[in-house]
């Protein structure tokens, strides 16, 4: 099948991140790996057709044009894709979490790893940290909850793809410097901020009112992270004394484990074509 392979031109964020995004990674990673599957693979650049701005219409022609009683999945970092009618059977590995479609499966949002030269071992003073943007009302609620609280410290700022230098490391030394990360939803049902907080070795605080984890088929997400429903938002801080030195410690030895069998990017890759071989 040909692919629908893109160049992004929106502005790169994470601002970290380098190389391709996860639907371009995934492409590199099918041509070079033997996946054995009876499904059909769609090859789409499915964020930089949304951000860039290219015709949808052209999208969905070349979508209307495959078999439909052929079987198919495709893979998006993309909030909202897949919008385009797909054929039926098709399973829609998503990062972003918003696509209300049939046969999704959940797949972490990542990208490339943060800078390693950043990620020195520091004293974990701070119970739980924050920084960054609000993008959605589970984040104000956090906020509000949270702010006076001891041992907790939040930043929200502009956060976005012009973040400064300055800021990025406040970020990356706030966050080692925590045993848990404050994880909530963004505009997705996910959020970088998770798996950031996973490769910092803090333990994520994911809040959400729509819980959206990936690999649960092998993974217990309670070994590695903290979910908070958003009706449990004002009780954060008592859940977390909950938690002793010795569990947090398990939890964070956890986490090393679980980073790079599930999460790093060519990690998400591979279990993809494990779940597709099943």
């Amino acid at each position: 099948m040909n692919k629908i392979k893109l160049t992004p031109n929106y502005p790169v964020y994470p601002p970290y991140h380098k190389g391709e995004y996860l639907e371009d990674y995934y492409m590199t990673f099918s041509d070079s790996n033997t996946i054995n599957t009876d499904r059909i693979y769609i090859p789409v650049s499915w964020t930089t057709y949304y951000c860039d701005g290219y015709n949808r219409n052209e999208l969905q022609s070349f979508l209307n044009n495959l078999d439909s009683s052929l079987k198919y999945y495709t893979v998006c970092q993309h909030d909202d894709a897949p919008q385009e009618n797909l054929p039926e059977d098709t399973l829609i590995f998503s990062a972003g979490g918003n696509c209300e479609k049939s046969g999704v499966i959940p797949i972490p949002l990542v990208c490339s790893p943060l800078p390693s030269e950043l990620i020195l071992e520091q004293e974990r003073t701070i119970l739980l940290s924050f920084v960054g943007a609000v993008t959605h009302p589970i984040r104000q609620k956090c906020i509000e909850s949270l702010r006076d609280k001891p041992d907790i410290e939040l930043t929200f700022s502009n956060w976005n793809n012009r973040v400064s230098e300055e800021n990025f490391k406040y970020f990356i030394n706030k966050t080692l410097s925590s045993k848990f990360c404050l994880s909530p939803r963004g505009y997705g049902a996910s959020s970088f901020r998770m798996y950031e907080a996973m490769q910092l070795g803090s333990i994520p605080v994911y809040v959400t009112d729509k819980v959206y984890t990936p690999f649960t088929d092998v993974l217990d997400w309670n070994d590695f992270a903290v979910i908070i429903e958003e009706k449990d938002i004002s009780s954060i801080h008592e859940i977390l004394l909950l938690y002793d030195e010795e569990r947090i410690d398990v939890m964070q030895k956890n986490l090393k484990e679980v980073w790079n069998e599930y999460f790093s990017i060519d990690a998400v890759c591979r279990n993809i074509k494990r779940i597709l071989e099943l």
